[in-house]
Formats: C-alpha cells, sequence, structure tokens
C-alpha cells in the first residue's frame, strides 16, 4: 500500500494528529511540507501558511491523497513514525529479533522473510501494545521497506481484521 493510499484510508483524526505532529514538533518538516506541496498545485507557499491552522492542516492531508503527493506522504509517514512512534517500532523490531539502534532504525540487514509463527506473534504484540490504527499504519510502511514485502507478514497482516485501514 502506497502513502496516498494509506492518507486516504486512515481515520481523519489520525492524519490530523499525525500532521499537527510537524506542525508542533518538528516545524522545518511542516514548512517544507507545505513549500513542496504548494509548489506542486502551483500555489505560493504564503497562500497556506495564512490560513488557519486547522485549513492548513486539512489542505495538506488532502493533498496527501492524491498520487503526485506520494514522496512527501512517503517522508511524512516515515518521520512520524521514527519520530513520534519508536516505541512501537522497537517493540516490532524486539518481536522479530532484528537488530535496531534502539529508536526504530535498523542496523543490518533485514531476512528476506519472517517465520511465519514468528510474525504472527509480533504482530500480536504490536496490537497488544498500541492502537491498532498506528499500527496499522506501520506495518504498511514497513511493508514498503522491500519490494513486494515479506509474505509471512503479510499473511500475519490479512489474518487479523484490526489491521485493515479505513474499515
Amino acid at each position: 500500500m502506497k502513502a496516498c493510499d494509506i492518507f486516504q484510508q486512515i481515520s481523519p483524526s489520525l492524519g490530523t494528529e499525525i500532521i499537527r505532529y510537524l506542525r508542533t514538533d518538528l516545524k522545518e518538516v511542516y514548512r517544507a511540507t507545505v513549500a513542496t506541496l504548494a509548489q506542486q498545485k502551483k500555489l505560493r507557499p504564503e497562500f497556506i501558511q495564512k490560513k488557519p491552522g486547522d485549513q492548513q492542516i486539512a489542505w495538506i492531508l488532502d493533498s496527501l491523497r492524491f498520487k503526485t503527493s506520494e514522496a512527501v506522504g512517503e517522508q511524512i509517514l516515515q518521520v512520524w513514525l521514527m519520530k513520534a512512534q519508536s516505541p512501537m517500532l522497537v517493540d516490532f523490531l524486539d518481536a522479530l529479533e532484528i537488530p535496531h539502534d534502539g529508536t526504530g532504525g535498523i542496523d543490518g540487514d533485514i531476512p528476506k522473510d519472517f517465520d511465519a509463527a514468528k510474525a504472527r506473534a509480533a504482530v500480536q504484540s504490536l496490537l497488544e501494545k498500541h492502537p491498532a490504527e498506528k499500527a496499522a499504519v506501520y506495518l504498511q510502511v514497513f511493508q514498503n521497506q522491500q519490494a513486494g514485502g515479506w509474505p509471512s507478514l503479510a499473511d500475519a497482516m490479512a489474518a487479523d481484521p484490526r489491521l485493515k485501514l479505513g474499515a
């Protein structure tokens, strides 16, 4: 699932949470996001920046739902996950026994696939500790890190209806 698809299917509250996090905690990333998306739509960033905060966030979310904003959306999701959701990333990597730097960044290579039982257990562990929608976003983004994703992880995700975005 591509970033634009994720932004189409997540709840409005999670989308707002992601963009609000950028706006309050990562101001430079937020400004760069506005500038890039405005440029794509042939607008001046100032036009967007003059809007009230909630309208800016809504405009960004609407923009991220289009394929033309795929690269920006992917970066936003990765930054949000690494900065705001690192405990979730660490929990998942620990469950799969993937070496990492303690913040969710992977140290070394990831296996081409995982043991099916270990993948199911890692997904269940993630769902026990974290909100299902956030876990689903993370797992979708993780799957995008390898062409075609990891089959055992895809099976584990498909087996749990809580991980279906847009449901």
